[in-house]
């Protein structure tokens, strides 16, 4: 924790010295001299101080500043150090740059201009174009509706032992049982993930000291991955400068890959996994912008590593409005059981479960997994309407938690009501949790199935609820939304 700490301290040592060389002489008045509105900044940090220290979630944080600025202005400039950025706030602004004009914000400020080689950025999560565009062309056709329905079975397999481990679980509080469902959450998606992104079984429920185990549990709580982040999201000229060793170590990952693999190829098993689909690639057609072979087939693994993180991240989370809204649970609950009593524990039953759908929009909308939608402006850009030229390599923001709590646009916000998300009720023009335009998230689809799954599993069996003594709040460490007090409720069998 210690040599952690003091690499993060070296990180904000070395962003200074980049700033002193390279951004002094009046860059806090960027914003002003463009006539931009701006936010007060701090003369060293900016507008990103509490963040960069980890006083606060790096990702609320931005949200904190979305709802500093004048409540009807279209968007505001604020500073990352000395760096300007621009944050927007307008649904029309935001489909403007998003979707209109996709092309000049088509690439991530995620990871800086050029890609290092990385399982969390060399995929389609990060990569820029043109490379982004093929294999997106790529990718999405593994995440199909048709696949979905080969992963299930798998899905399904895991929830054997978390429900075997919860049984186990001694009572605290009567027939009670007090749970941590992050954790509870963490240990299904590494057995997911081992499974459906690394073709390899494990029960990190029962054997949590595998190698692959202990180190998908770093990659969600180690403290050098919250430097990480913090540095790829929002500093990520560090990674021009200092290089890969900032980044995770996914070396506990590639030996279980590169095994999976080669004993896939020997034996010809389909499992309906990803690998299943790599090794399609693999022998496919290959195009000169993004060869599927070497490292780069690893790399891709890690678009359902991020993927299945933040449908964790939905789940806990859901779990943790639904133990304070039981009039919700029970409607969720009823919801999943008139789905399996129709069609049974199926792929179609959860395609029926419409309550619970609402339910987890609303979770997402309150707390979204990736609280932060980032751009890089390929080229000096003149904002429609305006005579306001935002200048090539500006990164641009858009805040989930800013535009998912704004009251403009939602009737009580601070209260979860599933029920905004009706049919009828729908206005999905600020809810952007999965993104916006060419580039929102390929993985929807699975990431909902993945949290349907456990949700269904865990709400079928026990009712839960939370106590004030255990209520949750955000891992200021975290870019992610995450608990860093865990969430914890209590859980009792309902007597079927």
């Amino acid at each position: 924790m210690f040599l952690a700490y003091w690499e993060y301290c070296m990180t904000i040592k070395c962003y200074m010295i980049i700033y002193e060389k390279f951004f002094t002489g009046g860059k806090l008045n960027y914003w002003k001299k463009r006539g931009v509105e701006s936010l007060e900044s701090d003369l060293i940090f900016g507008n990103f101080k509490d963040a960069i220290l980890f006083r606060s979630a790096p990702g609320w944080h931005i949200g904190q500043l979305y709802k500093a600025a004048r409540a009807d202005a279209a968007y505001v400039g604020f500073y990352i150090f000395h760096k300007p950025c621009l944050l927007l706030r307008d649904p029309n602004v935001i489909r403007q740059f998003m979707i209109r004009d996709f092309k000049n914000f088509s690439d991530r400020h995620f990871a800086g201009p050029s890609q290092k080689d990385s399982i969390g950025m060399r995929n389609l999560f990060g990569v820029k174009n043109p490379v982004w565009k093929y294999l997106r062309t790529k990718i999405a056709p593994t995440l199909t509706r048709n696949k979905l329905r080969q992963m299930f079975p798998l899905m399904m397999e895991i929830g054997t032992p978390m429900m075997e481990y919860l049984e186990k679980q001694p009572a605290v509080r009567g027939n009670a049982k007090l749970v941590d469902v992050q954790e509870l959450s963490y240990k299904y998606t590494t057995d997911l993930i081992a499974s459906v992104a690394f073709g390899t079984k494990m029960d990190t429920f029962h054997h949590p000291n595998t190698e692959f185990s202990s180190g998908v549990y770093k990659y969600f709580h180690s403290f050098k991955r919250m430097v990480a982040l913090v540095t790829v999201f929002f500093m990520p000229e560090l990674v021009e400068l200092i290089g890969t060793k900032i980044l995770f170590d996914f070396s506990f990952a590639r030996k279980v890959f590169w095994s999976a693999m080669e004993n896939r190829e020997k034996t010809g098993e389909k499992r309906g996994d990803f690998i299943d689909s790599l090794l399609q690639l693999k022998y496919g057609e290959q195009n000169p912008v993004y060869k599927f072979e070497g490292e780069n087939l690893l790399h891709q693994s890690g678009t359902l590593f991020s993927g299945f993180e933040s449908s964790s991240t939905c789940m806990s989370f859901t779990l943790m409005e639904l133990a304070n809204y039981p009039e919700c649970q029970d409607l969720a609950r009823q919801d999943i059981n008139q789905a399996i009593a129709k069609h049974g524990w199926s792929y179609e039953a959860f395609n029926d479960m419409k309550y619970l759908d609402q339910v987890i929009a609303e979770a997402l909308r309150l707390h979204p997994p990736v609280s932060t939608i980032d751009r890089y402006t390929r080229q000096d850009y003149r904002i429609s309407g305006t005579d306001i030229i935002i200048e090539k390599g500006t990164p641009v923001f858009i805040s989930l938690y800013g535009l998912g709590e704004d009251p403009k646009f939602w009737h009580a916000p601070e209260v979860f009501n599933p029920n905004r998300f009706a049919e009828n009720n729908r206005d999905m023009s600020v809810y952007l949790p999965f993104g916006l335009g060419p580039r929102m998230c390929v993985g929807m689809k699975v990431g909902q199935l993945h949290a349907k799954v456990v949700l269904a599993l865990l709400l079928h069996t026990y009712e839960i609820w939370q106590t004030q003594e255990h209520k949750s709040v955000l891992d200021p460490r975290s870019t992610l939304t995450a608990a860093g007090n865990g969430i914890n409720l209590y859980f009792k069998k309902i007597v079927q």
